[in-house]
């Protein structure tokens, strides 16, 4: 019996008590489980490894062979000439619901409508309601805001950091800036013609001086409320780079709120938008003449009688009853002397030469907003004598400006550009007017401000030796002209003696007034707004006063070219 108890006892120890194995033993058992435990932790390592260099160069070398950027890059920015910023992106938080989250939409309206003075609960609780994953509520929530909102601790109201396109200059270069669309495409002006270089981070320099923008914008705003007018359009040309350094039209927009411009303030005047010119072209049909030898400046002209054309005549503003000579007829604007000039040389010719200047094409201006000249179908005697005074074709004013400028300027016809021109910069000069054509107009436009028949007069920028024309060209309405719907234009270079700038100034529609004893007329609306231009702009632009009697204004002017009717000669300075 107690051998037998022993023998369970001794069973029992076993099994609490097993027997310590040997120290070797215990050794290799230890180094067994720590050599599991760290192939275990290797292979998890390695798996972890595997997962991050297949995420870091698997996808984006798939990213690459498909042509897509991981991190798309942000918006190149637009600048002025001097390096002023016009376009720019700034980062801003988006406000969103997802509907399905949203646990009381009542509730959450009624909270969210306080700091959304903007949208009422009632449109807010419509939003939350809809059966959608994704309703934007504020698209530009400034951080204090969404600090606010962030603190309610909305169920379903989420945030996301986004990019923000802003004008900084406002209105004033509303229309060659354009606009981009809700996805960040452009849709006008040099944000759709430069779209994929912009979209891929690369800033654009524009010609434009933004500074000389807004003073050319104001003062044609102001001629625009003088004159109950109802726009206008103002250029200023580099007349040896041929580069913008201002293009206006007015009515403009801010392009920071283009949803809420009209359709008649988003329409490019400037650039798009072709016209009659009227007088401005007698300078070009002046400088034909000359170039081609039919005339010289003291070849004359009878005007004292209209020239008749089937059911229509040609007649002057201001009758004059005896012969004038070439340069008379554009200082006093004669339509008839115009006419017989341009009769002189004829169709093939005055084509040929609008042609060169780059009056019968679309102007290659890098911007979507331009249109081609209309032109004659059939470009006979009839339209060669009415184009030479502004009638019978329609352009832009960046057309009537680079043409005049070549006539006014240098005699070389140079592309216009809305781009800065880079120095040293290569572009192609077309020579259309020689050195003795080119100084006589400038003689004449300086004629047409300063003598006392002329009709700018009141364009003369003292010190700046201003030389213009003006020009006033009845609207078509109804294919008919319409004699009390005008538009009046001035071009003026200065200073006239060795050029460096052409300012162009278009008003439409102005009214008489009773400060202009109720004339309407380019001389007394275009001429007085690019007086006041010039004054502004011209030392900003490092062009100071001269001095008229100095040597060098006498060797690029003609100094004696007309002459009264008593035969006094008339100073051309």
């Amino acid at each position: 019996m107690i051998a037998r108890q022993n023998s369970i006892i001794s069973k029992l120890k076993t099994l609490l008590w097993p027997a310590r194995p040997a120290p070797a033993q215990s050794k290799k058992s230890a180094l067994n489980r720590l050599g599991f435990a760290a192939s275990v932790i290797a292979l998890c390592f390695f798996a972890l490894s595997a997962k991050a260099i297949y995420l870091t160069v698997i996808i984006e070398k798939d990213s690459q062979l498909s042509g897509k950027s991981a991190l798309p890059a942000q918006r190149g920015e637009i600048y002025d000439r001097n390096g002023q910023v016009l376009a720019h992106n700034i980062p801003i938080i988006t406000l969103y619901a997802d509907p399905k989250h949203i646990m009381d939409a009542d509730d959450t309206a009624r909270k969210l409508a306080h700091f959304l003075p903007d949208t009422s609960a009632r449109e807010i609780k419509r939003l939350l309601t809809r059966n959608s994953r994704y309703v934007e509520l504020k698209n530009k929530l400034v951080p204090a805001r969404h600090a606010e909102i962030l603190r309610l601790g909305l169920p379903g109201i989420y945030f996301k950091s986004s990019v923000a396109r802003i004008y900084p200059q406002g209105r004033e270069a509303a229309h060659l800036l354009g606009q981009i669309d809700v996805d960040g495409k452009g849709i006008a002006g040099i944000e759709r013609s430069f779209n994929d270089r912009l979209a891929a981070g690369e800033d654009i320099t524009l010609s434009i001086d933004v500074n000389v923008q807004s003073i050319i914008r104001r003062e044609l705003a102001a001629q625009i409320q003088r004159f109950e007018a109802i726009g206008g359009a103002g250029l200023l040309l580099d007349i040896e780079t041929g580069e913008l350094v201002s293009a206006v039209s007015l009515p403009d927009y801010n392009p920071n709120h283009y949803q809420l411009a009209s359709s008649e303030s988003l329409f490019n005047n400037a650039t798009k938008g072709v016209f009659e010119m009227g007088s401005i072209f007698k300078v070009l049909n002046t400088a034909i003449a000359l170039e081609t030898n039919v005339s010289s400046i003291h070849s004359q002209f009878e005007v004292s009688k209209p020239i008749r054309l089937a059911r229509h005549s040609i007649r002057d503003y201001h009758p004059y009853y005896r012969k004038l000579n070439l340069s008379e007829i554009l200082v006093f604007s004669s339509n008839i002397g115009s006419a017989k000039i341009a009769e002189s040389y004829g169709p093939q010719v005055q084509k040929s030469y609008f042609e060169k200047l780059g009056l019968l094409k679309r102007p290659d201006l890098a911007l979507p907003e331009t249109s081609s000249p209309l032109v004659p179908d059939k470009w006979g005697r009839i339209s060669t004598m009415t184009i030479s005074f502004g009638h019978g074709i329609s352009v832009s004013p960046v057309h009537a400006a680079s043409a005049i400028a070549a006539a006014s300027g240098y005699g070389e016809y140079i592309e216009p550009t809305i781009l800065k021109r880079e120095a040293g910069e290569i572009f192609e000069r077309r020579r259309i007017f020689s050195e003795d054509t080119v100084r006589a107009i400038r003689t004449m436009m300086r004629l047409v401000v300063t003598h006392k028949e002329g009709t700018a007069n009141f364009a003369d920028a003292d010190g700046y030796l201003v030389g213009a024309k003006t020009g006033t060209a009845e609207k078509i309405e109804n294919k008919r002209y319409n004699k009390n719907s005008n538009r009046v234009s001035l071009v003026a270079s200065f200073p006239v003696s060795s050029p460096r700038y052409l300012l162009f100034v278009m008003v439409d529609e102005p009214k008489g007034q009773k400060h202009s004893h109720g004339y309407a007329t380019a001389g007394w609306v275009a001429a007085p707004a690019a007086k006041q231009v010039i004054e502004h702009i011209a030392p900003m632009l490092n062009v100071f006063p001269v001095d008229k009697d100095a040597p060098e204004i006498r060797q690029n002017l003609i100094p004696q070219l007309l002459r009264y009717k008593t035969g006094a000669i008339v100073a051309s300075f």
